[in-house]
């Protein structure tokens, strides 16, 4: 399957009111606060009304993934905005929850964004738009600091547990009609 032929079949050129939005939460759930991606997305589908309710398409897409780098890119792939929820690691207190876009995020510090094991996003992405992929051309990553994920476990610690409602609540307003990402940065004492 092509990339165009790919973009046809998520919607992007069907027609639905607003443009489509995809909302992944990265990250392995049985590796300790690694699974804070997926997590957040367990809250936010809770939050927000089934698709079904107010008609086809008129929500965001929800997924979760463990994968970063190509792959991540070819899930992108018919999206004109994208958010990615992942766990970082940048040495900010356990639990704090930031908001960028791709380009501003440091290289490295996202688990999954940018992978040692495959390509970074931001490569994987260039490397798409160069063979035609219709890609986002907006991606903001909110991401949570974490602690332990290098253990088995399929628990949170508790200042990350802590922040998947700050999360979520980023998110709804993220998902507001008419609202971009935007850069920011919250403890547990204040708004992102």
């Amino acid at each position: 399957m092509s990339f165009a032929s790919t973009a046809r079949s998520r919607g992007a050129d069907s027609g639905r009111p607003g443009d489509p939005i995809l909302v992944v939460g990265l990250g392995n759930p049985v590796r300790g606060d690694d699974g804070i991606g997926w997590r957040v997305i367990d809250a936010l589908e809770d939050r927000l009304e089934p698709p079904h309710a107010a008609g086809p398409g008129a929500g965001p897409e929800l997924d979760r993934l463990a994968v970063g780098g190509l792959t991540l890119m070819e899930r992108l792939v018919g999206y004109r905005r994208a958010i990615l929820v992942d766990a970082l690691e940048e040495g900010l207190a356990p639990g704090t929850v930031t908001c960028r876009r791709l380009e501003a995020l440091p290289s490295g510090p996202a688990a999954h964004v940018d992978s040692s094991h495959d390509a970074g996003l931001l490569a994987a992405l260039a490397a798409g738009a160069a063979l035609g992929a219709e890609l986002p051309s907006d991606i903001t990553v909110v991401g949570v600091e974490v602690r332990d994920t290098d253990v088995f476990s399929d628990r949170l610690t508790p200042p990350v547990e802590a922040a998947v409602p700050q999360a979520v609540e980023l998110l709804m307003g993220l998902l507001r009609p008419g609202t971009a990402g935007a850069d920011g940065t919250a403890g547990a004492d204040g708004p992102a």
